[in-house]
């Protein structure tokens, strides 16, 4: 079975002020009707709606609504800035999270918080949840930081703390894995020779699998470009266990261009 929560609805009793509000929060509306507005998180793909109560009394829900904000300081100075009246002020809670209470126009209440890692792995998590679901967007980042770093200060020990000791590395599905942490720091000092300006960015977590694209540029010269796509796998103590490489290096456009001009006939 999959199950993904990216949907929550609450009731309001004036829908135009509700998407006022909404909206200046900093979601993005994407439907309207009189008695219905959908909103789209800024980061991800969940959605939040409102629906117009039309039947009896109206009373806010009970349920609180909680969205992450990454800036969360500044993201509450900026809205007491227009205007919005905090129930709490930013906090840091005993369990790891910072966060700020108001209610939206029709009493509802909303919590902006900041939790990152300890959303999902606080240090209390029972143990036996442990080998599920333990990725999240900011561990591979920071896993992806701490690799740059000591690839870039050639530091094997930093390197080989990144893996677990058998960890796996498949650069093509033509050529034999290699094995081990040492052996692999030995493979990447020849290839990361041959291409400067190294970046990673994260493309997505799946299960324990962090995906990042790589790309650099080849040698000293622009000419040749190095692009891959990075599948990490890992473990629940947040070290690798196997490096899955797509791509490697092609001509860049501007390089492909140049060389397509020189080959026109001129009239």
């Amino acid at each position: 079975m999959s199950l993904a929560l990216n949907q929550v609805t609450v009731s309001v009793h004036q829908v135009p002020e509700a998407v006022t509000f909404y909206k200046n929060l900093g979601l993005h509306l994407i439907v309207q009707s009189p008695h219905y507005a959908r909103f789209v998180c800024p980061d991800g793909l969940s959605t939040f709606s409102v629906h117009l109560h039309q039947e009896g009394t109206f009373q806010p829900s009970t349920t609180t609504v909680y969205f992450e904000c990454a800036q969360l300081d500044q993201q509450v100075l900026s809205l007491k800035e227009k205007g919005y009246v905090f129930e709490q002020e930013l906090k840091d809670q005993s369990w790891g999270w910072r966060e700020a209470y108001l209610r939206d126009p029709s009493g509802n209440l909303i919590c902006l918080y900041y939790a990152g890692e300890t959303r999902v792995n606080p240090a209390w998590r029972l143990p036996e949840s442990k080998h599920q679901h333990f990725l999240t967007e900011s561990r591979v980042i920071h896993w992806l930081d701490a690799m740059q770093t000591a690839l870039g200060e050639n530091n094997a020990v930093a390197l080989q703390s990144l893996f677990t000791a058998d960890v796996r590395l498949l650069e093509s599905p033509f050529a034999a894995p290699i094995f081990g942490s040492a052996k692999i720091k030995q493979h990447w000092d020849k290839v990361m020779g041959l291409y400067a300006n190294v970046s990673y960015n994260l493309v997505g977590v799946q299960g324990n699998v962090g995906y990042a694209q790589l790309e650099g540029t080849w040698g000293i010269s622009d000419s040749v470009v190095y692009s891959a796509m990075l599948a990490l796998r890992f473990n629940p103590a947040g070290l690798c266990i196997e490096v899955v490489v797509w791509g490697g290096p092609t001509i860049s456009r501007g390089a492909m261009l140049k060389n397509v001009s020189r080959q026109v006939p001129e009239n």
